[in-house]
């Protein structure tokens, strides 16, 4: 505030009118306001009425009194508005006193009363952009943390394909400043977790002061930004909040969508976005969510957000995800087979029922891949002598890998609708090299009787067919036959028994043989 405004001090009745300098920071005049309105209702009444409910701030020589609801902000403009006028002016001189709606400032946390100690909540941060009606000592405010670019975080580490080039190819133009990039800033990417969004926004940054020296580059997450904003609030200390944002050359947040419901600090980045495109700083910004798909979200960032570049990053289709399988092995330096290749590549599709993979779902199972092509014995998969990884050593990995992008042989099987018995028999067959016709015959073959066992088991849980149905589609002539190799075949599978299938070469085990059955019956393939 104008270090030389003046304000009446209070006096006793008689006395001459006397004035003097008030050099009061902003947070401090709230709170001697919310202090002299507290002495004058007494501190029970004060508790009773503001404490959790209503805040002090001041803006612009503008004072706020903020409610957590319209109903609660009337009966405080009625109850005490003469009252808080008269403190203000006191205070602060003549100033305009407004009675607002702020519900977002009101979350779990406790707002301390002037004069009281600050409450223990077991947070570091506070869950909003809330306003204190007093300082808070710096001793108790706790470092936001800040993103920082790294090595890992660069152009020439990102893996492009038609998935994400439109906003890689933004993201160099924007960040190496080509004229054909003056329109791009704002630079808002956006897409599902781990598609490579955060690493395109330091890679950005890195570019950028490559090719500017002496460039200032901020990069900070959208929590990191309401916890420092809070803070700067609390200390009265919003103008150095805003400095270290807006004297900057380019801007990059991640998590924007973060902001959702904090309508306070979603006020505080539009008038940052604003002032930096005035000064032409470039802005990058980074959300799991498109601008028209974050809730309760302002009307005016979302339309500054269409104003510029908005581009969005898919999951990664098949070359992609062959790309990325070839470079994070490369990475790591494994050495995989055609094969292993191939099986990764397909299982980290959408396959039915289950969500598709990201690049960091692909990451993580090369990760695994490694971790037992080093770790694991002889006996359960390490690769030939030749040191290629084949794809037993790959399906290992799968089983082994939790969440829903691959399948577990412990799991049950899962299907979002019935798949065909036909389709069942088909591939199972086709993977024990048996004859669909010897399914109805008397023979004891092996891997005969494996098939009847294994078209039970997944007819059971990937169609709606009964024991009797199931008996009749493979030939059966009665139905309890198939009940026991059903009951037998699940002993087999909880002890992972050795299969011969010479149409399915990898699977040795009959767990990963009835996974791959399975997930080609569901795709359709032949």
């Amino acid at each position: 505030m104008d270090p030389t405004r003046r304000v009446l001090s209070s006096r006793p009745a008689g006395s001459v009118e006397t004035v003097r300098p008030l050099p009061l920071a902003d947070g401090e005049a709230a709170a001697r306001v919310a202090a002299r309105v507290r002495t004058s209702i007494g501190a029970e009444r004060f508790d009773g009425s503001f404490a959790n409910k209503a805040l002090f701030r001041v803006e612009a020589g503008v004072l706020e009194v903020a409610a957590s609801s319209r109903v609660l902000s009337g009966l405080l403009e009625r109850r005490f508005g003469d009252l808080i006028r008269h403190s203000a002016k006191i205070e602060m001189g003549e100033c305009v006193v407004r009675f607002v709606v702020a519900a977002d400032l009101f979350g779990a946390q406790t707002i301390p009363s002037p004069g009281a100690p600050a409450p223990t909540t077991g947070r570091e941060t506070p869950s909003d952009d809330a306003v204190l009606s007093r300082p808070v000592a710096p001793a108790a405010r706790k470092a936001a943390p800040r993103v920082v670019p790294t090595d890992r975080y660069r152009f020439d580490t990102f893996i492009v394909g038609d998935s994400n080039r439109l906003a890689y190819n933004a993201a160099i133009a924007l960040a190496e400043g080509r004229p054909d990039a003056a329109s791009y800033s704002p630079l808002f990417l956006h897409g599902p977790c781990g598609v490579g969004k955060t690493h395109l926004l330091n890679a950005v940054a890195r570019r950028f002061k490559e090719v500017q020296a002496g460039a200032t580059v901020r990069i900070i997450g959208a929590e990191a930004f309401v916890n420092e904003y809070v803070s700067a609030v609390r200390a009265g200390d919003v103008e150095k909040f805003r400095r270290t944002l807006r004297r900057v050359d380019l801007l990059c947040i991640d998590d924007v969508h973060f902001l959702s419901n904090k309508q306070s600090t979603q006020g505080e980045l539009l008038h940052t976005l604003d002032e930096l495109g005035r000064g032409g700083a470039k802005i990058v910004l980074v959300s799991d969510e498109a601008p028209r798909q974050i809730k309760a979200f302002s009307a005016a960032l979302i339309s500054r957000f269409l104003a510029g570049m908005v581009a969005g990053i898919q999951t990664p289709d098949t070359p992609l995800r062959d790309k990325c399988v070839r470079m994070f092995a490369q990475q790591r330096g494994l050495n995989l087979d055609a094969t292993a290749i191939d099986l990764l590549v397909q299982r980290t599709g959408q396959l039915p029922g289950q969500e598709p993979s990201t690049v960091r779902d692909i990451e993580g199972l090369i990760t695994r891949i490694d971790a037992l092509h080093r770790l694991v014995p002889e006996s359960e998969g390490r690769p030939a002598a030749s040191g290629a990884i084949g794809a037993l050593l790959v399906e290992r990995a799968l089983g082994h890998a939790g969440g829903s992008t691959v399948l577990d042989p412990g799991a049950p099987l899962r299907a979002p609708r019935p798949v065909r018995i036909d389709a069942i028999i088909a591939h199972t067959c086709a993977a024990l090299a048996v004859d669909p016709v010897d399914l109805s015959g008397k023979t004891r073959h092996p891997r005969v009787v494996c098939a009847r066992a294994a078209i039970t088991h997944l007819a059971r849980q990937l169609t709606t067919l009964s024991y009797p149905e199931i008996a009749r589609a493979i030939g059966r002539p009665n139905h309890s036959t198939v009940i026991t190799a059903f009951q037998r075949f699940a002993k087999q599978l909880a002890a992972d028994e050795a299969v011969d299938a010479p149409g399915a070469p990898e699977a040795r085990t009959l767990n990963v043989l009835v996974r791959q059955i399975a997930a080609a019956a569901q795709s359709g393939r032949r």
